[in-house]
């Protein structure tokens, strides 16, 4: 018989994992397919067909077998020709399916059996079990031109639902005509297929022929193979389930795979044991993450080919045992009462800080009375969860990944503690808040979160929580609205450091500092035998202000150093080596008349304020912390105490400092020579323009005491506003007759921080130029004529005039103007018309008196000069 096979089908097919093909054209049943079996028992005739060869005895049983695993969904064709007529003792069996190879023995499975007592002989189908066999097909009794002659082309089908339909035609074509039908399941799987030859009679030992096996899929297969999964088994392995078993050449070719991430093409592909899964094997090891697996040119068993650029997509996370702090609870939504744009509901955040992902299964979070554990889950790379009430999950899911729990730990307004435990009982972060947080009483009453500002920051709780600044009130799915602003590179400075008490230093920093950092009794030390404090306590909430305690007490009226190291603010910035110490003085306690009043504005002008200047009036520094400034009521109680500084402060020996509610209007209206000599108080006692009493104390002893009078002023005064009453002795009592007096004229009526204008010198009268010539040119040398004054008395007025050598009036300096115990007066050359004086001798004529008549003529002859040309 002619038997035709395409040779695209002889390369691959026969050794399918599902087919059998055979015609026998290659002259070979030892290979594409093999058959085993009692090989020696049989041939390739010349007609290229299977035949019989067995011993010439009678009583034989010969077979062939070859892998079949088709048996449900299949089709089996055969042609077959007995040259002798089939019995019951002469006939063959053709196994559609066998779970054994050996088909002499037992074994479960079916097949087509022609031979049987009779002359016209059916094609039957039987289910063999074991060794029983059973008729399930009876096929009818054919009528054949020649009895010694079979010659039929057979077909059976099966599909999934396990129904037979067995076909024949006589003449060995393809009419075929249903011999019967059955539906049987009771063997749904096989291993292999065959024919079975048995004989008594010797003379049919090679009467047996066999051509054109076919076994394929009852419905031909069109499908292409697709991606079903990929799985991570080890650090460089992927297993990779396609639907179907596939081609074996196609499916090992490396560049037919390619993985997304930089990893490519895989170095090796191995079968696994099940047909569908092939193993990928990757030159680099995997991280966590997204990837992508593109597959092209990759058929089945058919030849058909997946569709081009066919990908999947996997998650792979890398075993990662999280450590605490990996994963923050980074945002408390306590009390959502009022939110301006949040749901009105309880949640926490929580944020995976790391580039890891981070497995969460049997997680628990909690607080004090209940605890929820996580179900399967994973949380990615630096992302942030919501958890909320499983009611309320809906109501956050637009702000991203939630997790509603059951139960849920419910939030406390006031305080709470708040746990992060993994699987293996391991505390990942715990939280201990308290409304305090908030720093602002407004947010604290409702509708605000509490959030993280930095989860690597070295200071903790209050230091690195605080109130959301989000319009919304909060920021749930998202970076926290505080996120990082204590992220600085500023270094720390001591700014100032101030003795409390005998044993108690308050220290300033220039911004927060960590606190465990400041509460190190190691990072301070006093020089001169104080040592090292005994305690350190920072005051919240600005972590700025510590107050160190030591056992030694200060000395007063010696000064000492304290140093401070290893105090770090919140970003780890350690404090600056060039600013981490400052001087401490305990100044000795102050007595009467070691602070003096030197001068009081009782009566400012109407833009202006009242001030008081102090006097320290020894030889060493004192502590202005000590001092109070008062007035008296009205029935001559000392009332009214305005402490003068609420820090130390000290005030050097012989100086002077100005006291007063409005510093920078004093500076502005008059001169102040020693800028940094103002103190500047929330309120003053009140002094009356006609009259008044000025107090100062120390720890609530009288310490100076002025009783002023607006007679204190000049009697030729007009206007005494915005002018100043000065002391004239620091040696006489204050309200002694005529030692506070109207400031000078010539210092602009009042003396801020420096020495008063009538203070009394003691030396001798004299007016004097600092130089005879001057010369008015604008060159920089001698350009106006300096004069320098004192006398003895205070309260003076005076006249001065310039004249010219012929007596003629040329300019008034003064006239009739009040003057200090000392100053100077400038001439710049201009008469009184502000024309320039002509070159030539010039006499300045210094005429002064008192109030009783007393009058003094000083002369002083000076040149004006030019520049020759």
């Amino acid at each position: 018989m002619k038997k035709i096979l395409l040779i695209s089908l002889l390369l691959f097919s026969k050794i399918a994992f599902s087919q059998v093909s055979d015609s026998f054209t290659d002259g070979d049943f030892s290979q594409n397919p093999i058959w085993n079996g009692d090989v020696g028992n049989f041939q390739i005739n010349t007609q290229r067909q299977l035949q019989s060869k067995g011993q010439q005895i009678a009583s034989q049983t010969i077979y062939l077998s070859t892998s079949n695993k088709l048996s449900l969904d299949a089709s089996w064709e055969f042609f077959v020709q007995l040259n002798f007529n089939p019995t019951a003792t002469n006939f063959v069996r053709i196994y559609l399916t066998s779970d054994k190879e050996n088909l002499k023995g037992s074994l479960n499975g079916y097949f087509v059996q022609i031979g049987e007592t009779g002359v016209n002989d059916g094609f039957h189908l039987y289910r063999q079990n074991g060794t029983s066999v059973t008729k399930i097909i009876n096929g009818a009794q054919k009528v054949r031109p020649n009895a010694n002659l079979l010659v039929a082309k057979v077909k059976v089908t099966r599909d999934a639902s396990g129904k037979w339909n067995l076909f024949t035609d006589i003449t060995g074509g393809n009419n075929f005509n249903l011999e019967g039908l059955v539906t049987d399941n009771t063997f749904k799987t096989s291993e292999y297929t065959g024919v079975f030859c048995k004989y008594a009679t010797a003379s049919r030992y090679n009467q047996y022929i066999f051509d054109d096996f076919k076994i394929d899929d009852l419905v031909p297969d069109i499908i292409p193979p697709n991606l079903v999964s990929a799985m991570v088994t080890n650090a460089t392995i992927l297993d990779v389930t396609f639907s179907e078993p596939l081609d074996v050449v196609s499916a090992s070719s490396l560049s037919n795979y390619n993985l997304s991430n930089n990893y490519g093409s895989p170095v090796k592909i191995e079968p696994t044991a099940s047909a569908n899964v092939h193993r990928l094997t990757f030159e680099k090891e995997f991280s966590s993450g997204n990837y992508s697996l593109s597959v092209n040119n990759i058929q089945d068993k058919k030849g058909n080919i997946i569709t081009p650029n066919s990908s999947i997509n996997f998650l792979y996370v890398k075993p990662y045992l999280a450590k605490y702090g990996d994963v923050v609870i980074n945002e408390i939504f306590a009390n959502p009462t009022g939110s301006p744009g949040l749901p009105q509901k309880e949640f926490i955040e929580i944020w995976n800080t790391t580039n890891e992902y981070i497995l969460t299964q049997g997680w628990k979070y909690a607080d004090q009375t209940s605890t929820y554990s996580f179900l399967v889950d994973t949380i990615k790379p630096n992302q942030y969860v919501i958890l909320t009430a499983k009611a309320d999950e809906n109501l956050f899911k637009s702000f991203g990944k939630t997790i509603g729990l059951s139960p849920w730990p419910s939030l406390n307004n006031d305080k709470d503690v708040l746990t992060l435990i993994d699987n293996t009982g391991k505390v990942i972060d715990k939280v201990i808040y308290s409304d305090t947080w908030y720093r602002d009483e407004l947010k604290k009453k409702g509708g605000f979160s509490l959030e993280l500002i930095d989860p690597k920051n070295i200071c903790k709780g209050i230091q690195n929580w605080t109130s959301s600044t989000d319009n919304s009130g909060g920021t749930p799915g998202k970076q926290n609205s505080v996120y990082g602003t204590q992220k600085t590179n500023e270094i720390p400075k001591l700014i100032s450091a101030s003795i409390i008490d005998s044993v108690t230093v308050q220290i300033e920093f220039s911004k927060s500092v960590d606190s465990l950092s400041a509460v190190q009794l190691d990072n301070y030390s006093i020089n001169n035998g104080v040592g090292k404090p005994k305690s350190s306590i920072v005051q919240s909430p600005d972590f700025k202000f510590v107050n160190i305690q030591f056992s030694t007490a200060f000395t007063r009226g010696i000064e000492n150093t304290l140093t401070v190291n290893n105090v770090n603010d919140c970003a780890g910035n350690l404090i600056s080596p060039t600013a981490n110490s400052a001087k401490l003085f305990l100044a000795k306690k102050i007595e009467k008349n070691d602070i003096l009043i030197s001068e009081v504005l009782f009566n400012p002008r109407a833009s202006s304020v009242d001030f008081v200047e102090i006097y320290n009036n020894t030889n060493q520094k004192l502590d202005l912390k000590e001092l109070q400034i008062a007035n008296v009521d009205t029935k001559g109680v000392v009332a009214n105490h305005k402490s003068v500084a609420n820090k130390s402060l000290l005030i050097n020996p012989f100086s002077y400092w100005v006291l007063s509610t409005n510093t920078s209007n004093v500076k502005q209206n008059y001169l102040a020579q020693n800028l940094d000599n103002f103190i500047e108080l929330p309120s003053m006692p009140t002094y009356n323009n006609d009259k008044g009493t000025v107090i100062i104390l120390s720890n609530s002893v009288v310490v100076d005491r002025l009783d002023y009078n607006a007679k204190n002023h000049h009697p030729l005064i007009k206007d005494e506003d915005g002018i100043s009453i000065e002391r004239v002795s620091f040696k006489a009592d204050a309200n002694e007759v005529g030692n506070f007096k109207s400031a000078a004229s010539t210092v602009g009526f009042a003396t801020p921080t420096y020495k008063n204008s009538q203070e009394f010198s003691g030396e001798m009268d004299y007016v004097k130029l600092n130089a005879k010539t001057f010369s008015p040119d604008g060159d920089g040398f001698e350009d106006a004529l300096n004069l320098e004054y004192q006398f003895a008395e205070n309260s003076s007025l005076a006249t001065v005039n310039v004249f010219s050598d012929k007596g003629r009036l040329i300019r008034k300096l003064l006239k009739n103007q009040t003057i200090g115990t000392s100053g100077n007066l400038t001439w710049d050359g201009l008469d009184d018309n502000g024309g320039k004086s002509a070159v030539g001798i010039y006499i300045v004529s210094f005429d002064v008196f008192d109030l009783k008549g007393n009058t003094k003529r000083f002369k002083n002859t000076c040149v004006l000069a030019a520049r020759l040309n």
